[in-house]
């Protein structure tokens, strides 16, 4: 009868944090929904404004919240002046960035602290499990290609778990997380980011990792900078060696079968990870060594993939191509999806992809200037606001793929940034309960009305 009533406790206490549980259960649902999908989107969107509408004042920082609310508004405007309907550009999936901020300014710190962890878990599950499905299909089935994982593509996995590293980051600071089964989490998200092979997400890691340092170097030593930098590519570069290993063993051998032994390696590896950091940090020599290995293990990606040279000079073609069109209507912009049938009767190379490589020059092409401009200003804001440094280290990684890739239109990808980059509702200005629930009043009508029409439309 303890037992029982010492679960029934918890529950409770589980019960009274349910916007916590809300908010990861949207990332839970958004991670399986890859560019998003309306329905999914929709119904998700009711509960998280039903659970709104049950909070009183919250502290929020209005140069975000306002910004993200006249970015929709241009974005259902846009897909009105271009298909007749709020559903058929990204308006009705996005509106759920807003909702999610609001909600998340409705937490405590501690609550917070208790929804980063739970995010960054989540990456690693998702790691984890793109790691066995990858030694899954290289042994039963003959097949070793880039890891997608539960978002469907490589790209998108790829900065989802750089997003989720950082965050993961964030949370070893605490001092309760420096030990223990946390520490093992680093290595599989690393070696999940390894088998992405996602070029852009590495350097989105390592403009991240840049920042970091700076944040480092501006209140410590240059000695203890030095050496704090060695300690974490030391531990990044054995972690994605990791996967890159699997991958070869995999893809690269005429003996498929042998990357088990490599992922039973990676399983020991995660089991000793705590261990490792402890002794990187002792014997400073064997860090600067290994951390000096990291460069020929990025000469080994390059050869891997040595088409992303070319993919980098095709998406600076897809930005061009996307800068004739950023005139043609700056109000409203040329439509959402629109870009892609310009493109396809145009003289320019066909891209076949339905958004630039670049999220500012889309929207300023699809949605128009107005609309970038809440961007811009979004932008700005994360980075003039004083925050943890793994949390400017998260959006200048976010950013930096931003501009070079669409992880801005994976939906669970937005939210993780959020949640990463994000604070608790303790500073800011204070917007009142009316208003607050005014606003998850009207976006659960607009969510209400965005799955009308898209069953009158199906």
């Amino acid at each position: 009868m303890d037992r029982i009533r010492q679960i029934g406790q918890w529950l409770d206490r589980l019960l009274d944090h349910y916007v916590v549980l809300c908010l990861f259960a949207a990332l839970f649902i958004l991670s399986f929904t890859g560019a998003g999908n309306i329905v999914v989107t929709g119904l998700l969107g009711l509960l998280l404004c039903a659970a709104g509408l049950m909070q009183g004042s919250v502290k929020v920082d209005l140069w975000i919240l306002l910004p993200l609310l006249i970015y929709n508004l241009f974005g259902f405007a846009s897909s009105c002046a271009a298909h007749g309907n709020t559903v058929a550009g990204y308006a009705a999936i996005q509106l759920i960035f807003p909702v999610l901020y609001l909600l998340a300014a409705c937490l405590q710190k501690e609550e917070l602290q208790w929804l980063r962890r739970m995010c960054a878990g989540w990456a690693a599950a998702v790691a984890f499990a793109g790691i066995v499905w990858f030694a899954y299909r290289a042994v039963w089935q003959g097949t070793a290609g880039r890891l997608g994982g539960i978002l469907g593509n490589a790209n998108a996995l790829g900065i989802f778990l750089v997003l989720g590293w950082f965050m993961w980051k964030e949370c070893e600071a605490e001092k309760e997380e420096r030990e223990g089964a946390w520490q093992c989490l680093e290595p599989l998200i690393l070696a999940g980011l390894a088998l992405t092979l996602s070029m852009g997400s590495f350097l989105s890691m390592a403009a991240g990792i840049a920042v970091l340092l700076w944040e480092k170097g501006r209140h410590a030593s240059l000695r203890e900078t030095f050496f704090h930098a060695v300690c974490m590519l030391a531990r990044v570069g054995l972690g994605v060696a990791l996967g890159i290993f699997l991958y070869l063993a995999a893809a690269r051998t005429d003996f498929p079968q042998s990357c088990l032994l490599v992922f039973l390696y990676i399983l020991l590896a995660a089991l000793c990870w705590p261990g490792l950091g402890r002794l990187l940090e002792q014997c400073e020599g064997l860090a600067v060594g290994i951390s000096g290995m990291g460069m020929l293990l990025a000469l080994v990606v390059i050869a891997i993939r040595p088409s992303a040279a070319a993919t980098f000079s095709e998406r600076l073609e897809m930005i061009q191509n996307g800068l004739k069109y950023i005139t043609v209507n700056p109000f409203l912009g040329v439509g959402p999806y629109r870009w892609r049938i310009l493109n396809l009767y145009d003289s320019d190379k066909y891209f076949n992809t339905y958004h630039i490589h670049n999220v500012f020059v889309h929207v300023a092409v699809e949605l128009g200037f107005f609309a970038m401009g809440m961007l811009l200003i979004i932008t700005l804001r994360c980075f003039l606001k004083k925050k943890h440094p793994a949390q400017y280290a998260c959006a200048a990684a976010f950013l930096f793929h931003s501009m070079m890739d669409t992880g801005f239109f994976y939906p669970a990808i937005v939210a993780l940034a959020m949640l990463a980059a994000g604070e608790a509702g303790e500073r800011g200005s204070a917007v009142r309960a009316a208003v607050t629930r005014l606003i998850f009043g009207v976006s659960g009508v607009m969510f209400a009305w965005n799955l009308w029409c898209y069953s009158r439309l199906g």
